[in-house]
């Protein structure tokens, strides 16, 4: 198996068989990797019939892309679905079967993947030891937490935890509701890791364990078992099935300047009659010592400044830190509002106060700071029932932003950013459609031509 993807299934410790199947594959002469990840659903007879049929249909159909890979990958998912409703016979105790379902379709070369997603299987995206779910449950308890009404913890011991309201095999025609399958796709940068899973992952570990695996130094291999192994330590109470897939491509390296050394002059030397040494050209040595005095005094000069400079900077006062009080976090309005104040007042370094904060969003944050960290301490800003657009809007002249441990739950998109002066510390999405979007302006002027994402974010 390729070193940049891997995948395993488990029974578990408390299932009597294995109802989740995988796979993960190169395509296309080896231009592509396609992975999926397939769950029988449990309490129906023949679900891992289902998990099975599911397999081979998707499996086949994707040794073939067309030009707009989501539509291959949802028209692979219904062709599973009506395979599985035609091995369903009246009568017979496989008539109920089911399965859901993550897959993923990744073009490593050209930094792209694309996913389609039936369930409560789960594909998540590791950038910069930060996990973000880009899938959704389809389930009662997945919208809870997704919505924010249910932390994790609270979903991962919820008694109706693993009901799902989607699933191939419950309808025959699937082609009918537009959201049926849900599709998606994202950058995959030099570095990026997806992880698709079943819910025997999931429900025994928390994101938190996930990223502590996912940030060790062992190879793509033995993260996915030591994926498996705390979800067994945990209970292994459902069957597992993790896939890995890295782009395990060398970030682009700036180019190393080349050192051009300027050619000496000849030096032309007369000669005299019945001498043969060669008549000392004393001009040319007087101008290089001048030159010599004149770099030296320069490099004093240059020395002076910067000692003068960072002088100066070692007794300007610190800028300005600001903790919101405890007390107002009853008051999401007030506690908001207050954020935005210290915003307002260039205060560049802001603190909330831990986990229990909650900021809920009505319109988004502006940050024109010049430079600027919000350290979040666990807090979660979720947007408002009504509101669907972004969290923060970073302003072009800001020059480097961090946000640090945040929640950004049910917002259109999390951040909107139009340079590379952002840095995501610890930041968890949650239901948000686009994470970071980068936005694009131009002057007064005529654009032709199609742009791609890989213009803009370099890796």
């Amino acid at each position: 198996m390729a070193e940049y993807f891997y995948g395993i299934t488990d029974k578990g410790k408390r299932r009597d068989k294995n109802e989740d199947t995988f796979f993960v594959r190169e395509v296309i002469n080896r231009q592509f990797v396609a992975a999926c990840v397939i769950d029988g659903v449990g309490g129906y007879q023949g679900g891992a019939i289902a998990a099975g049929i599911a397999r081979s249909v998707i499996m086949k159909q994707l040794e073939k892309l067309s030009d707009n890979v989501i539509d291959s990958l949802q028209q692979a998912i219904v062709a599973a679905n009506a395979k599985i409703n035609q091995q369903k016979k009246p009568g017979d105790k496989n008539e109920r079967m089911a399965c859901v379902l993550t897959c993923a379709v990744i073009d490593i070369k050209n930094n792209k993947c694309w996913w389609a997603h039936v369930g409560d299987t789960r594909i998540y995206l590791f950038r910069d030891n930060s996990l973000i779910k880009i899938s959704s449950d389809h389930s009662a308890v997945g919208f809870l937490e997704e919505s924010g009404r249910l932390s994790e913890e609270e979903a991962m011991r919820h008694p109706r935890r693993n009901e799902i309201n989607k699933a191939l095999g419950f309808e025959e025609d699937i082609t009918t509701a537009d959201d049926f399958i849900e599709t998606g796709e994202s950058p995959f940068l030099s570095g990026d890791m997806l992880l698709l899973c079943s819910d025997g992952l999931t429900d025994m570990i928390s994101s938190a364990t996930i990223v502590s695996i996912l940030t060790t130094t062992k190879n793509i291999a033995a993260k996915t078992q030591a994926l498996i192994d705390a979800a067994n330590e945990a209970g292994g109470n459902d069957n597992i099935t993790a896939v890995l897939v890295e782009n395990n491509k060398p970030p682009k390296q700036k180019p190393v300047p080349v050192i051009v050394e300027r050619k000496k002059e000849a030096v032309i030397s007369t000669a005299v009659a019945n001498d043969a040494s060669p008549v000392k050209d004393t001009a040319t040595t007087k101008k290089k010592s001048r030159i010599s005095i004149v770099l030296m005094a320069l490099l004093f000069i240059g020395l002076l400044a910067v000692a003068l400079v960072w002088a100066i900077e070692k007794n300007r006062p610190q800028p300005p830190k600001y903790i919101l009080p405890a007390p107002e976090l009853a008051n999401k309005n007030e506690a908001l509002l207050q954020l935005r104040s210290q915003l307002n007042n260039a205060v560049k370094i802001i603190a909330l106060p831990g986990k229990e904060t909650l900021l809920e969003i009505k319109e988004p944050i502006m940050i024109s700071n010049d430079s600027f960290y919000l350290k979040g301490n666990g807090a979660t800003l979720m947007a408002d029932s009504l509101y669907k657009g972004a969290a923060f809007i970073i302003a072009p002249g800001a020059k480097k932003i961090v946000l640090d441990s945040l929640m950004l739950k049910n917002f259109g998109v999390g951040v909107v950013v139009q340079k590379n002066n952002l840095v995501l510390k610890n930041v968890r999405f949650i239901n948000c459609h686009v994470p970071v979007q980068y936005a694009v302006s131009f002057a007064d002027t005529v654009i032709s031509g199609r742009f791609k994402d890989s213009i803009f974010i370099s890796n």
